[in-house]
Parts: C-alpha cells; structure tokens; sequence
C-alpha cells in the first residue's frame, strides 16, 4: 500500500497523473462550490491562462457565457493577477539581486516554491515572496466586490493547498480544476457549439506577457520585459527549470553559486501550467494555441497594465 510523505509531498499532481490504476484522487470541492451557487451566493470565477485549448470549440467570450450558465455571477482572467506578479518580481529582482540575495527564484507555481523552501532552507529567502497571480486577482475582485466568493480554476492542484493555507490570506473560497469544471459542463449540458461568440465577452484586461505564464519560461520572459522597462540598461539572466527533478537540479547548482545574479524560474509541471495535472488537452497543441492567444492581447508588458495603482492596496 503506498502511503504519501508529507514531509516531502509539495502537492504538484503528478502522482495523480501518473497512477496507473487512477487510484489517487485530490481533495474536490465542486459540492460546496454548487450549495453556494445554490444559496444565491455572488460567485465570481477567475480562470488561470492555461484554459486555452481545454475544451474543444472554447473561445475565451463562449468561456464566459458557459460559466453564466453553471451559475458564476462573473469571470476574470488571473492573468491580470500575473501582471501584477511580475511587477512585483521585477522590483524585487532590482532591488534584491545581488545587493541581498545571490538569486531570485520566481513564486507563482507554489509546488516549485514549497520543494525549493523544504529542500534548500539555507536558500528559501532567495524565492521571491510576490504573491502569486491567483491570490493578486482574487484580492482585486474582493476590493470592488467585498461580499463576492471567488473560484479559481486552473490546471494545477498545488493550488488547492495554496488557497487553504492561512498564512497565505489568498482569499480565495474554492479552487476547480479544468477537469472538474469540463465534470460541470457535462452535467449541465453546456453544448460549446450552441453558445455566442460575442467579442465584447473576451477578455482584454490583461497582457501578453501575462498570458505568457501559462508556458514554461513564460514567466522569466514576463519578468525581464518588465526590467527592461524600469531600467533599459539591465541585463537579467535567466535559468528556467520544468518539472520537480530538473527544479531540483536547478537549485542545487544554485546553491554552489553557479547562478548567482540569475532569476530563476521554477515550475512543478513538464512544460508549464499547460501541462498541469488538472488539464484535458495535448500541451504541444496547447502551447501554439496559447502563442495564438497571446498575440491577441491588445497590451504586451504587464507594465501596461491599467490596475498597477491598485498593487499597493493588495499588500496586506
């Protein structure tokens, strides 16, 4: 009988990928997430950039008119969270990178950041502390819509844990992964064919570069434009690492000072978040659609971003 280590366990997903028999299932909280639709509650859903691809003949205006119809009273792009996020990272990185810290080691894929910390404790100050983009999006929400309830739903499980933690204050009441939102579809027959394509419904909040976190190197890339644009004259060097045993390789040579004055980028998943363990789609086809998704975006650098007056009030 296999029995998890906790003490080693960060909560990436994979085991639930790759059991064999399917025997190893997360915590769900779809229940909860239907009895406070139910009572009437004001449900907001913020969906993770990873979605492109998900479910077959989805555009991102028919997600919107899909997610009304299971009953969320509206929809957000966490990709203005990353925008956010890589603001944060980016001045840190000026700020901290080598004058306190060797390196910085990017904070939205919470299972790269929790193996870094319990593996390396002697280097866990050199993760950056930015909160992630579903906790930036969540709190942004929560500043117009107090009473509102927020959803995230992603392809990641280790968000699951994030969202719970206290320490966290992620505020964020119910977290879904694609897999369990296309479990609602199907119970609700929500028929993608049938429903309109109206382009006011798309979003375009939030930038290209946002969107961007989705892929690996996604987010290093977000966070060197964004230098770029506070100081033209840094240069940023980049190590991206995907999937736990290469995160792992990362990090040590990290700690023998083979990246010192780098940003590294970490993520659980082999290829990204498109990769994710609560996704439905080839990651291959994912990333192009994704690339395809990005060129949509009317800003590129999430320094474009029109809520970066608002960061200083998410910081509490």
């Amino acid at each position: 009988r296999a029995e998890i280590d906790y003490d080693k366990c960060v909560s990436c997903g994979m085991c639930l990928v790759n059991c064999p028999f399917g025997a190893i299932v997360d915590k769900g909280q779809i229940f909860q997430l239907i009895q406070s639709i139910k009572r009437g509650d004001e449900v907001v859903a913020i969906v993770a950039p990873a979605f492109i691809n998900q479910f077959p003949g989805m555009t991102p205006s028919k997600l919107k008119e899909a997610m009304r119809l299971l009953g969320f009273a509206d929809v957000a792009e966490v990709a203005i969270g990353a925008d956010l996020c890589t603001i944060d990272e980016a001045k840190d990185f000026m700020e901290e990178v080598p004058a306190k810290i060797p390196f910085m080691g990017t904070s939205c894929c919470p299972a790269w950041s929790v193996m870094a910390k319990k593996l390396f404790p002697q280097q866990a100050e050199c993760i950056s502390m930015a909160m992630t983009p579903m906790v930036l999006t969540a709190r942004l929400i929560k500043k117009e819509k107090p009473n509102a309830r927020i959803c995230f739903i992603g392809p990641c499980a280790a968000k699951k844990l994030e969202a719970s933690r206290r320490s966290v204050r992620s505020e964020v009441d119910f977290v879904l992964t694609f897999e369990e939102l296309m479990g609602l579809f199907e119970a609700k027959a929500v028929n993608f064919a049938d429903l309109p394509d109206n382009p006011e419904d798309a979003f375009n909040s939030a930038s290209a570069d946002a969107r961007g976190f989705a892929a690996s190197g996604g987010v290093a890339q977000a966070v060197v434009n964004a230098i770029k644009k506070m100081d033209p004259d840094r240069e940023v060097k980049v190590m991206s690492a995907q999937g736990l045993a290469d995160c792992k390789k990362m990090m040590m040579m990290a700690k023998a000072g083979k990246y010192n004055g780098y940003l590294l980028e970490g993520m659980a998943c082999p290829g990204g978040c498109i990769a994710g363990a609560g996704t439905l789609a080839d990651p291959a086809k994912s990333v192009a659609m994704l690339n395809k998704y990005k060129n949509e975006a009317t800003m590129k650098v999430a320094t474009e971003t029109p809520y970066q007056d608002s960061l200083d009030l998410l910081h509490y």
